[in-house]
């Protein structure tokens, strides 16, 4: 075969009339190497001896130098290595060091899983930047939950930043997985402790990471039970639930014989049974994990061209990303939504031709929408709020008149019935529930339900009504400082808030913040922008705003606002620009 080209006159410079200019072809350096290789199997011309381990490997000084920097330095810069026919290197496995010299003469290698970690350790000596990418490549394909803890202390070891990363997401993503596995239960206490800070562990609930400090406790708990206390400080026992605390940790024998970690137990039931002082935990340990905040969760509504839509949008907290779900069977535009026992309910609404009375169920177990039994009234522009394992429907419009009127839902029947009627009838209406706990300061009965402002056919309101489920009473309380229809009302920190809306002339970005122990009204941080028929959902203590129009255009945009800081954020979008959709915030598990 002919390794060697002839450059087209055309292209080659000339020299004089009678020389052309040519080079060797792109194989020449290969039919080079190749005769080296050769040489070296009959050990002919070799002028070095490399001795790792037990092995002793003839090679050409020249093709080291030319594979890595390492060899250069050690050949030409004047070390007593520069002039030995034999070299000993101790740092590294003799099987690897044998297969990358083979790569120097062939530019082939076979990684597999028995030589990745000793080519990777022996390419980051011999400083093969290649070789180690395509070794830290291979074990990213191999990450497992039994495995990923060892891989991540190895990249650490040796500086390969972009495994370590990778693994360490894996960990993070793969918690529950990653902890039944014996690489766990050998984690030293202080990488125990880096493990259980982290803000990403994907987690259903805080208990998974006691449970999990626990197991690892008592596999040695004479060695491990003088670390436990710092390591329980590490777990967020303010997120766990009251009955976790005194069913599971109060009980656990680990805890009861440390006195450090029974305080920290005190600390966590206190903040339970303290409100009051829960200003004293603020910060890291009442915070939950970003995996448990749960999906922020917008349905249906009306797109930019006026149509009502299906679909079906979800943000989730952990992975910052937005997607699309199952969408609804039915497009709504000013649908009621609410979570009930875990399910989203879409309530009523309008598809376009007819104002909807029906109603669908979706099941985040099953991922799939189905109808449920159908309200007495269509109603559009209809607010919905779950109260006492009870899923309720107030005002809205059926096409006809603004409705007055409210439907109660009991899931367990899959029956609707009639509540008493509001004082005003509303749509565009929004409704919030607060316990009797911040409404009366008693503690005592299930809860109130707020109307909220909306329009009652001739005027935009500022009213509000409270409905007491034991009376089956709406009572009028303090009205807001501003008319709001298509207002976005939530509940937090024991007060409503009620955002933007449309006052008759003009979008809102104002806010207002409802104190029910006094029965008043105060204006908090405005909104960047003015939203009407938006969406809002608390998630972290954080109140997130999304959707809505703003006069000229629909709103795709997502801010929230942060009550300890006292204003708002914007977060990024959504998705589809949109209206009149609903919101609601789902945890998962």
């Amino acid at each position: 075969m002919d390794f060697d080209r002839v450059l087209p006159q055309e292209s080659s410079p000339q020299l004089d009339d009678d020389t052309v200019k040519y080079e060797g072809g792109s194989k020449h350096g290969i039919k080079a190497l190749m005769v080296m290789d050769d040489l070296r199997k009959r050990q002919q011309l070799c002028d070095v001896t490399i001795c790792v381990g037990n092995k002793q490997l003839r090679a050409h000084r020249i093709v080291l130098c030319s594979l890595s920097s390492y060899f250069l330095a050690m050949f030409t810069g004047g070390m007593a290595e520069s002039y030995e026919e034999s070299v000993t290197i101790n740092e590294v496995d003799g099987r690897a060091a044998e297969l990358l010299i083979d790569y120097a003469y062939t530019g082939k290698l076979d990684i597999t899983v028995d030589t990745v970690q000793s080519l990777l350790f022996a390419s980051s000596l011999f400083q093969l930047t290649a070789i180690q990418k395509a070794c830290s490549d291979f074990l990213l394909r191999q990450l497992h939950p039994s495995n990923c803890l060892g891989i991540r202390s190895f990249a650490d070891t040796h500086s390969c930043a972009g495994l370590f990363e990778a693994s360490e997401k894996y960990i993070h993503e793969h918690f529950n997985d990653v902890v039944q596995n014996e690489e766990f239960l050998l984690l030293s206490p202080n990488e125990l402790a880096l493990l259980l800070t982290c803000e990403d562990l994907n987690v259903n609930s805080e208990e998974d990471v006691y449970n999990a400090l626990i197991a690892w406790a008592r596999e040695n708990v004479e060695e491990r039970q003088s670390f436990l206390a710092e390591l329980l400080g590490k777990v967020r026992l303010p997120s766990l639930s009251p009955h976790f605390l005194v069913d599971q940790v109060e009980k656990e024998e680990l805890i009861r014989q440390d006195i450090a970690c029974r305080n920290l137990l005190d600390e966590a039931k206190n903040f339970h049974m303290l409100p009051d002082r829960r200003g004293k935990l603020r910060g890291e340990k009442s915070r939950p994990r970003r995996s448990t905040y749960g999906s922020l969760y917008s349905v249906c509504g009306m797109d930019s061209t006026g149509h009502p839509v299906k679909s079906v949008e979800k943000y989730d907290f952990h992975s910052g990303k937005v997607k699309l779900v199952a969408p609804v069977n039915t497009a709504r535009s000013g649908v009621g939504v609410a979570v009930l026992d875990g399910k989203m309910y879409a309530v009523g609404g309008h598809d376009g031709t007819t104002y909807l009375n029906s109603v669908e169920c979706y099941d985040i177990r099953t991922k799939q929408w189905k109808y449920v039994a159908s309200m007495a009234h269509a109603r559009r522009y209809v607010a919905a709020a779950a109260l006492d394992g009870l899923l309720y429907a107030v005002g809205g419009y059926d096409g006809f008149a603004v409705l007055d009127s409210v439907e109660v839902y009991d899931p367990r029947l899959d029956q609707w019935k009639p509540a008493a009627n509001m004082a005003n009838p509303r749509r565009h209406v929004a409704v919030g529930v607060l316990d009797t706990k911040d409404a009366t300061g008693d503690g005592s009965g299930p809860g109130y339900l707020y109307a909220v402002g909306g329009h009652d056919g001739i005027n935009y309101l500022k009213t509000v009504e409270r409905y007491n489920p034991e009376t089956n009473e709406w009572t009028c309380v303090a009205s807001m400082g501003a008319r709001r229809g298509g207002v976005g009302v939530a509940t937090l920190g024991g007060c409503l808030y009620a955002t933007g809306g449309y006052d008759g002339a003009s979008n809102l970005s104002t806010s207002e913040r409802y104190y029910p122990d006094e029965d008043r009204w105060a204006f908090v941080a405005p909104m960047s922008v003015c939203r009407s028929g938006h969406g809002v959902g608390v998630v972290n203590g954080c109140l997130y705003a999304l959707g809505g129009h703003d006069g000229v255009s629909y709103r795709n945009k997502v801010e929230y606002l942060n009550p300890q800081v006292g204003e708002w954020t914007t977060v990024g979008p959504m998705g589809m620009s949109k209206a009149v959709a609903g919101v609601a915030v789902v945890k998962e598990y």
